[in-house]
Parts: C-alpha cells; sequence; structure tokens
C-alpha cells in the first residue's frame, strides 16, 4: 500500500503545481478571466512591462509543461514557487492565499517523494545533466 501511495501523492503534487503555474499564464492571456477559469482567487502576473510580463508567463508555461511531463519536478517546482512567490511579494499581492499555501506543501512533498508515477525523466536534485 505504501510503496503505491508514496509515487501517487508525488504525481497528485505534480500535477497540482503545473495547474497553479498555467493559472497564472492564463491571467496573463486573458487578464479578467484567468484565474476564474481554473477557481482560483487573483491570480495576476501583470507588471507593467510588458516583455517582462511575456517572459515570466512563457517562463512558468515551460515550468508547468516540464512538471506534466515529470522532467526534473523536484528543480521545476523549486523554480516556478520562487518565481511566483517572488512576483507576488515584489508587486505587493497576497502571498499566503490558500491555493500559494497549498503550492508551498505540495513543493515539500515532491523534494520527498520525487516526481511519482507517470514521470518521463527521474533526475533526482542534480543539474549537472540538466545544463
Amino acid at each position: 500500500m505504501q510503496q503505491a501511495l508514496i509515487p501517487t501523492v508525488g504525481l497528485l503534487c505534480r500535477l497540482w503545481l503545473a495547474i497553479f503555474f498555467m493559472a497564472h499564464v492564463s491571467s496573463y492571456l486573458a487578464p479578467k478571466t484567468g484565474g476564474v477559469l481554473f477557481g482560483f482567487s487573483g491570480h495576476s502576473v501583470l507588471t507593467g512591462a510588458e516583455v517582462l510580463d511575456m517572459g515570466v508567463a512563457g517562463l512558468l508555461a515551460l515550468i508547468a509543461l516540464w512538471l506534466m511531463l515529470g522532467i526534473y519536478s523536484r528543480v521545476m517546482a523549486v523554480l516556478g514557487i520562487v518565481i511566483c512567490t517572488a512576483t507576488a511579494a515584489l508587486f505587493q499581492e497576497p502571498v499566503f492565499t490558500l491555493e500559494r499555501n497549498v503550492a508551498f506543501l505540495s513543493v515539500a512533498i515532491l523534494a520527498v517523494t520525487g516526481g511519482g508515477r507517470l514521470r518521463l525523466h527521474a533526475g533526482g536534485w542534480r543539474l549537472r545533466d540538466m545544463l
């Protein structure tokens, strides 16, 4: 039972984080309806600088794709949560919303369990192969 539970929890955390990051991307693409599509409270990546907004949204979309596929899940989860939290903190948005707290918890669980089931590459914390 426990051998099947840990990979499933890793998979669920990975998918939650992918949905969380894609909510940020959708709020950039459709500012009035982006967060509502996923049922999240106000997420916004809009900083006023169009190039910066596009870069953050593109990077979060790439991170969400890698999380869905299970490629370097731990590294991508930490990178994505740092970007989301930094944009919220820098632009005076609430940092500790319910969704972000669940994302923090998912990153912590993912750091222990790994990518879980149905992952393409089990890289762990090794960045050597990624760079």
